[in-house]
C-alpha cells in the first residue's frame, strides 16, 4: 500500500530544528580565543569544498556546517551567525588564537568529544600545548579543565581549515586525512556528491540518528538525512535530501508557500528536493512531500 508522510516529515523537521537552535547541553557562549605560546601557520593540506572536509571527518551521526561566505542577505547571515554562534563551546578554543574571524566552520558530535573544523583563510594562528606528529602531521596537545573534568584538546594548524577538538577526534581526523581510517565522506559521499551547489549552513543526519528521526510505525524508512540552506538569486532555498532505505521518493507537491519545487528521485533510494521561497521562516518550515511504498505477500489459502 502507498503511505503520505506529510505529518511524519514536520515532526521531523520540528526535532531537527530543535537540534539546530539549541545545540548541545554542554554549550558555552562563545567570548573570544585566549593564550597563545606558538605563532606559525604552514598549511600542508588546503581543503576547499564541503567533500573534501568531510574526508576529515571521523563517522558520526549529526553534524553542522555554516559558511558566511557570499552570504549577503541580512536574514540569511543572522541565521548562520546565531547557528555557528550556538555551536562554538569557547573552552575547547582556549589553546588558540586567531587574527581573522571564521568564515566556515563544521561541527562534529560524538559521545566521548566534539571535533571543529574552522576555515580563517590560511592566515596565521597561535597555538599553545605540547607538539606531537601524527602521520606527518604536527598536532599540538593541551590538557585543559572544562567544567569538572580535565580533556586533552588537539589543533591542527597545518591543515586549512584548521581542525581543533578533543584530542581522540582530531587523531581520528587527522588519520582519515591521510587515508588510513574511514571518514565521513566513504559512507556519506555518494550521496553528497549528488546534492548540487554549495550552501551557507548544512545539517547532516546519518546512521542510527538519522533512523531514529525518520520512524513510520516504529519502521526507520531512511538512514541519512540532508537540510541545506543558500540563497538562488532573490529567493531563499532549501534542498532537502534522504537516503530510504524500504521503498520510497519524493513526490510533487501543491504548497504554495513555495515559488518553486523540484524533485530529482535515484534508483538507489537517494531522493533530492529544491525549493526556494521569498519567505524565509516558511523556507525553513518546509519539507518535501514523499510516498513510501509497502509490499506485502499474500499467502494461499489452503481448501
Amino acid at each position: 500500500m502507498a503511505g503520505k508522510f506529510e505529518k511524519r516529515s514536520a515532526r521531523l523537521l520540528a526535532l531537527f530544528l530543535a537540534f539546530i537552535m539549541v545545540g548541545s547541553a554542554v554549550f558555552i557562549a562563545f567570548k573570544g580565543i585566549g593564550g597563545t605560546k606558538v605563532e606559525f601557520r604552514h598549511v600542508k593540506y588546503k581543503l576547499k569544498t564541503l567533500d573534501e572536509w568531510l574526508k576529515c571527518v571521523p563517522p558520526t551521526e549529526n553534524l553542522i556546517y555554516v559558511s558566511e561566505r557570499n552570504c549577503t542577505n541580512a536574514t540569511l547571515w543572522n541565521y548562520v551567525q546565531r547557528v555557528m554562534d550556538n555551536n562554538l563551546i569557547s573552552s575547547i578554543f582556549e589553546p588558540v588564537s586567531f587574527t581573522n574571524p571564521i568564515e566556515r566552520m563544521l561541527v562534529a558530535d560524538y559521545t566521548n568529544g566534539l571535533l571543529y573544523m574552522v576555515d580563517i583563510n590560511s592566515t596565521p594562528m597561535k597555538v599553545k600545548g605540547s607538539k606531537i606528529t601524527v602521520n606527518g602531521i604536527n598536532v599540538w596537545i593541551d590538557n585543559l579543565k572544562i567544567g569538572q573534568s580535565y580533556y586533552e584538546i588537539g589543533v591542527v594548524p597545518e591543515v586549512s581549515p584548521a581542525i581543533i577538538g578533543t584530542a581522540p577526534q582530531v587523531k581520528e581526523s587527522v588519520e582519515a586525512l591521510t587515508n588510513n581510517s574511514t571518514s565521513m565522506y566513504d559512507l556519506i559521499g555518494n550521496y553528497t556528491k549528488r546534492i548540487p551547489g554549495k550552501f551557507n549552513a548544512v545539517f547532516i543526519f546519518y546512521g542510527k540518528k538519522a533512523e531514529s528521526l525518520m520512524q513510520n510505525n516504529g519502521t526507520a524508512f531512511g538512514n541519512f538525512y540532508f537540510a541545506g540552506i543558500r540563497m538562488n538569486g532573490s529567493l531563499f532555498e532549501k534542498v532537502v535530501a534522504i537516503h530510504f532505505t524500504v521503498s520510497g521518493l519524493f513526490i510533487k507537491t501543491n504548497n504554495t508557500t513555495l515559488t518553486h519545487y523540484w524533485v530529482k528521485n535515484y534508483k538507489d533510494g537517494l531522493s533530492v528536493a529544491i525549493m526556494d521561497s521569498d519567505n524565509f521562516t516558511s523556507l525553513l518550515n518546509a519539507e518535501p512531500k514523499m510516498r513510501i511504498i509497502y509490499i506485502s505477500t499474500i499467502k494461499p489459502v489452503s481448501k
